[in-house]
């Protein structure tokens, strides 16, 4: 699981992207949870590296997790923004725990 700090860099994205890969690392696919019930909408240099970040583990990514709370905006920028990075397969969730099983069930 990520929870991405409120205001996302390519730095902060660069470290949490990071110790992703290296918990992935032997996976064949993997899944994973990220909380953005508490950030700002990221700038273009920002989404810019995020796209470049999941390029490169798009094809072991088997699926996403997005929590994004209850806040009806922030779930409409994150699903235009989702797609746009070019996650395959992501879903979003008002707690972790529903997040979590999204997952898990993308990996049977």
């Amino acid at each position: 699981m990520i929870l991405e700090v409120p205001v996302q860099t390519p730095y902060t994205l660069d470290l949490m992207f990071d110790r992703l890969e290296e918990l992935a690392t032997g996976l064949d696919r993997f899944a994973y949870v990220t909380d953005l019930s508490r950030v700002k909408r990221p700038d273009a240099p920002t989404r810019e590296r995020l796209r470049q970040r999941v390029a490169h583990i798009n094809p072991r990514l088997a699926h996403v997790g997005i929590v994004i709370g209850a806040n009806a905006v922030i779930r409409a920028v994150a699903k235009m923004a989702a797609y746009a990075i070019g996650f395959r397969s992501i879903s979003f969730h008002a707690a972790v725990e529903d997040a979590v099983e999204a997952c898990r069930r993308a990996l049977r």
